[in-house]
């Protein structure tokens, strides 16, 4: 089976600093490193699953709105193993999808979404992969169709 844990679930906030808080000292989360994306965030440790809080634009819905209760809820994301053969299913089922390399964090993604429309982040450890797989294409980003 491919999937093999919930790797993270990232929420959407409008109060960076009262949600860093409360991860950090209500829940008594670590913060960790995160990539230097183009939106505020924190990432939080809890052991092999994480907590990524999504801020300004990203913490947005997509008309421009804060989000609150469930709606803050982004997406989850699932540790799995052998991209290409999930990304290979992904195609011959017609499903768009996004796809991402992020070196720096030897990871390779596959986003796509259920038919609730909730996103599912498919996260692969690159050093992990079968080898010969090729992973995402180089453009970073590969979109049929509307996602």
């Amino acid at each position: 089976m491919p999937l093999l844990d919930i790797h993270h679930v990232a929420i959407k906030t409008q109060d960076l600093e009262a949600t860093d808080r409360f991860y950090e000292e209500v829940l008594g989360l670590e913060k960790i490193d995160r990539p230097d994306f183009d939106f505020p965030g924190t990432w939080f440790d809890l052991g092999s699953t994480m907590f990524h809080i999504m801020a300004g634009d990203a913490g947005l819905d997509n008309e421009g709105n804060p989000t609150h209760g469930s709606a803050s809820v982004d997406h989850v994301a699932v540790k799995a193993h052998d991209f290409d053969t999930m990304k290979k299913t992904v195609v011959d089922l017609d499903m768009p999808h996004r796809e991402f390399s992020i070196p720096d964090f030897g990871l390779w993604q596959l986003f796509v979404r259920d038919p609730n429309g909730v996103i599912i982040e498919l996260n692969f450890t690159v050093a992990d992969e079968p080898e010969g797989n090729e992973g995402p294409g180089t453009d970073n980003l590969f979109v049929p169709g509307e996602f």
